[in-house]
């Protein structure tokens, strides 16, 4: 029996050398190659803190910021329910702020450029225009009274136009009631109790001009009824692309707003009445957030809608990923006004008055309630979503290391070992 034992043992041994080969004592491996192993694990252990990463450990972001230090990089702020408030109150550039919004339309006056004509109504037997019939048009005869219309002038670079028996007459910068009482003051012992209607025909100055993203760019002509911006966008034929990617810059003088449209049609106080000579452009900029780190997906990825929230962002961007992320470490960096940065209760450091301030945002995702907080975050354009590698990835890649140095050390020990 026991020799059919043996001879089990030593085919089991022909069959797999290695299986036996691996059973050596660690006093098999000579000296030096021991002092090589002794090298490698110290030279592993030293690498620990220049392994490859997709960037900073949570740690690290933790430890860069010093609020006690009188500069310091950036702010770090814990996303709590009073960060969020803070941040719905954030001041970002509105037109009505900018340019207000005016109670009644701006008044229109005439300007160069113009096309006017007149219709002068005289009462008597012997008008002075109807008797001049190279010069105007009969109209028909009212309660005793007779009209001429003199025929469309445009409004020279001299501001004026030319009216008969009186020459030139300055009609740019004025209403149509003033230049009607200018007229029939200056007709006055001329004409037969005149009564002057003046009429714009072709309005070139009291324009808005609209550029960019619509269907139809022009210079839309603006009435006396006051068109509001979304009136003109319309006359122009609509916008060409999403809403949600539009944003509308207005220039009007030496101001200049730029807001999302969605801000507009959300917001009645920003459809501000337009003045004559503003200029409306309209730009496609679709709204974007980067993401780096343990995310499924880094890149630029665009929001697809008028807002995202941190919730969505990250799901935008793959998600966590699960060998590699860590939960604690998720992280939103933006720049934010001084004024905001102040009241997320760090004080900012000393920067100009209008310098903006680097915050970076820091949430837990270990704890279901920053799920609930990170649906009421938004992510705004331009942001950095960061997450962050878990410190148990530095020890598998380490570890990885290490078997990739000692792998042939240990391999050669056995193959010496089975020829001994």
């Amino acid at each position: 029996m026991t020799s059919i034992t043996n001879s089990h043992t030593e085919l089991t041994r022909s069959m797999n050398p290695t299986a036996s080969a691996l059973r050596i004592d660690i006093r098999s491996i000579r000296r030096p190659a021991l002092h090589l192993f002794a090298l490698s694990f110290s030279l592993g252990l030293a690498a620990c803190s220049t392994l490859p990463t997709a960037g900073p450990r949570a740690s690290e972001i933790q430890d860069e910021y010093q609020p006690k230090a009188s500069t310091h990089p950036f702010e770090l702020v814990d996303v709590t329910e009073n960060t969020v408030e803070v941040l719905k109150h954030r001041p970002d550039p509105t037109l009505a702020a900018r340019f207000g919004d005016d109670a009644t339309s701006p008044e229109i006056v005439i300007g160069r450029g113009d096309g006017v004509t007149l219709t002068v109504w005289e009462v008597g037997s012997d008008p002075l225009f109807s008797s001049s019939p190279a010069i105007s048009q009969q109209v028909p005869t009212v309660n005793a009274a007779r009209g001429a219309v003199i025929p469309e002038q445009i409004v020279g670079s001299d501001g004026c136009i030319t009216v008969p028996f009186v020459g030139r007459v300055p009609v740019a910068g004025h209403t149509t009631a003033e230049v009607q009482a200018a007229i029939e003051q200056a007709l006055a012992g001329k004409a037969q109790k005149p009564q002057v209607l003046v009429n714009v025909t072709r309005n070139s100055s009291s324009t808005v001009t609209v550029v960019g993203e619509v269907t139809n760019g022009a210079r839309v002509p603006l009435s006396t009824d006051g068109e509001r911006l979304l009136d003109v966008l319309a006359m122009s034929g609509g916008i060409k692309a999403p809403t949600y990617e539009i944003r509308i810059q207005l220039t009007r003088g030496d101001n200049s707003v730029t807001v999302p449209l969605p801000q507009v049609l959300q917001d009645p106080s920003e459809n501000i009445r337009l003045h004559p000579k503003d200029d409306l452009i309209v730009m496609r900029q679709p709204e974007t957030f980067t993401a780096f780190g343990a995310t499924g997906h880094n890149a630029q990825i665009t929001f697809d809608a008028a807002h995202l929230s941190l919730t969505e962002a990250v799901a935008k961007a793959g998600g966590l990923t699960d060998s590699r992320a860590d939960p604690r470490g998720v992280f939103v960096l933006r720049f934010e006004p001084k004024s905001l940065a102040a009241n997320l209760g760090t004080p900012p450091a000393a920067l100009a008055d209008d310098a903006p301030v680097p915050v970076v945002y820091e949430l837990d995702f270990t704890k279901a309630g920053s799920y609930f907080l990170a649906q009421n975050f938004d992510v705004r354009d331009h942001d950095v979503l960061y997450v962050s590698n878990a410190p148990a990835t530095d020890l598998e890649k380490l570890l990885n290391l290490f078997g990739l140095v000692t792998s042939p050390l240990i391999n050669g020990a056995v193959v010496d070992n089975s020829l001994k």
